[in-house]
């Protein structure tokens, strides 16, 4: 199949490495079988479309990433071999860290489509976070979670619901076999169908802010950071506008330490008013309800602080709104006028009567329609249809 037929899509692994894993109902016990399903799944899918690529997140007491995402297969391997077995499972944490990977590649404008993949035994620590709420999060940022159930079926099913809720894939898989052809499946599932978008669309404006990254403040720049921009802006305009040009903020002519900001991505600097005006600009309806930005470099999602949009809301509603000058309405009627050819100026003197379309010669008598100032041949003027002026329309009659 043809590439540029599936969509390629950022898949976090997170799988459950607490002590029930270690249980040997699947030959030799089930993290090994899950071990052999995760290399499985990314072979294939490499195979089929090397623009996808993996992150791996387990879980047991705490989550812990273990890689952020990439396509190097033999890497991924390498960690997922060093996976071992120990306390609890804090599902709910896991899922939380496993969205926050994905939120900053949402966050960059050519963002793969998202997935979560889950293999666990579907038992968690009950007083960790509640898995079905980071599900509900997934499910506003049209993040799909895939769940690969082991062991015994429970009532509870949670990995059933987290599928459900956010449109994902579940299976139970009973042994080793069929845990693998759960691998294969969901390997070869990102096959686009007819109407399918390529982008990814977050409709609530809510969300929208919620995976915006936070700009940062001079202070917030580390030392690495501050001096790749001396490096590549020059010695003294790292703390000037990419969009004024100043240091000087145009709007509230306090200085750059005050209101400016950098681009956590890029670290380009902007005033926050400007960087919101410049927003409200693009006239993207979602993004100004979102009160987010792309960064005009780098394309980066961007969250414009809460105060700097309501201000400029309210100072938008004080402004006295200018009332639109009403056009002056066409009088029904109008009278003409009796001019001479001889007193007309330099001007009316080249026009030409608008029925014979003749220029005014030196002793005709002329009429001028006093709406519009157009100039008939006093002769033509009974062949104005129903004394219609043939410029303006309005009626006309004699004085």
């Amino acid at each position: 199949m043809n590439l540029s037929e599936r969509h390629p899509e950022n898949i976090v692994v997170c799988i459950d490495t607490s002590r029930s894993m270690y249980r040997a109902d699947y030959t030799p016990n089930r993290l090994v079988c899950s071990i052999n399903a995760m290399k499985k799944l990314i072979s294939e899918r490499f195979a089929q479309d090397a623009s996808s690529a993996f992150a791996i997140v387990n879980f047991s007491n705490k989550p812990k990433k273990l890689m952020d995402f990439t396509n190097d297969k033999n890497l991924l391997f390498e960690v997922i071999d060093d996976l071992d077995i120990s306390g609890k499972s804090a599902l709910g944490e896991a899922l939380g860290l496993s969205i926050k990977l994905i939120i900053s590649e949402l966050r960059k404008i050519a963002a793969k489509m998202p997935r979560i993949l889950v293999i666990s035994d579907g038992n968690f620590t009950t007083t960790s976070i509640d898995p079905l709420k980071m599900a509900r999060l997934a499910q506003g940022i049209n993040v799909k979670i895939d769940t690969f159930r082991l062991g015994e079926l429970s009532p509870l099913n949670i990995l059933k619901r987290m599928s459900d809720l956010t449109g994902g894939n579940y299976y139970y898989n009973n042994d080793a076999q069929s845990l693998l052809q759960a691998a294969h499946d969901l390997a070869g599932s990102n096959i686009k169908t007819y109407g399918d978008g390529t982008t990814l669309v977050i409709k609530n404006p809510a969300f929208l802010r919620k995976i915006a990254a936070d700009l940062l403040r001079v202070q917030d720049l580390t030392k690495d950071q501050e001096q790749r921009l001396l490096q590549i802006r020059g010695l003294g305009d790292y703390k000037k506008c990419s969009i004024c040009f100043s240091d000087v903020n145009p709007y509230t002519k306090s200085s750059f330490y005050v209101s400016g900001r950098y681009c956590p991505h890029c670290q380009t600097p902007y005033h926050i008013h400007c960087l919101s005006s410049w927003a409200n600009s693009q006239k993207d309806r979602k993004m100004i309800q979102a009160g987010s930005v792309r960064c005009p470099h780098c394309f980066y999602l961007l969250k414009i602080p809460t105060e700097v949009s309501q201000v400029q809301k309210l100072t938008s509603l004080s402004r006295p709104r200018i009332k639109a000058k009403k056009e002056p309405k066409t009088p029904e009627l109008s009278h003409v006028e009796l001019v001479k050819f001889s007193d007309l100026d330099s001007d009316d003197m080249f026009k030409s009567c608008p029925v014979c379309n003749f220029i005014f010669e030196e002793g005709q008598d002329l009429l001028r329609c006093d709406n519009c100032k157009s100039l008939f041949h006093e002769t033509h003027f009974n062949d104005l249809t129903e004394s219609r002026c043939k410029n303006c329309g309005v009626k006309l009659h004699k004085f």
